[in-house]
């Protein structure tokens, strides 16, 4: 049900008796619709009074910063005209299936790369050091202590022996 027709039920149910013939309630229906509608026109109107935000530009009226685009958006920039290129009388979403594969396998490729050594690779590059020169911290990490479940199941395992010696005591 929508709204306007909500309000007609509501119009209706509050009509007062005093309205006999149908010519009555005919006109108290057709006086309610036309109400009805004047009131969406004045809402309608001042919906277009109020100033639209524009796209880019926060509540402020400040220009939002665009956020760089990730290394798969970079990727599919560089790939998708790179394969339209070659094949044009493929469609959008072949293409984007295309590139969604090469990237699954550069993916693959990275991985058996560690991210620690790329990170490395990269700094190095950058600063210009030779592999030798660089040590490498190895951090372990914190052994956990046992649950309070995991002690009291220690202290019952007993070897049958122990139980007997707990016994005789």
């Amino acid at each position: 049900m929508t709204a306007a027709n909500a309000a007609f039920k509501v119009h209706i149910e509050n009509m007062p008796e005093a309205l006999n013939t149908k010519k009555d309630v005919d006109e108290y229906c057709k006086q309610f619709w036309k109400e009805y509608k004047e009131k969406a026109k004045e809402e309608k109107a001042a919906k277009a009074e109020k100033p639209k935000r524009k796209k880019g530009v926060d509540k402020d009226g400040n220009p939002k910063e665009k956020r760089a685009p990730s290394a798969y958006n970079i990727f599919v920039k560089e790939k998708y005209a790179e394969i339209k290129e070659t094949n044009p009388e493929m469609d959008k979403t072949e293409i984007f299936a295309e590139i969604a594969k090469l990237w699954q396998e550069q993916k693959a490729e990275n991985a058996k790369v560690p991210a620690n050594e790329e990170k490395k690779n990269s700094m190095k590059k950058e600063e210009g050091e030779d592999e030798d020169e660089e040590i490498a911290e190895v951090v372990e990490a914190p052994k956990k202590k046992p649950g309070r479940k995991a002690i009291v199941k220690k202290n019952k395992k007993t070897t049958p022996e122990e139980a007997q010696d707990e016994e005789e005591e």
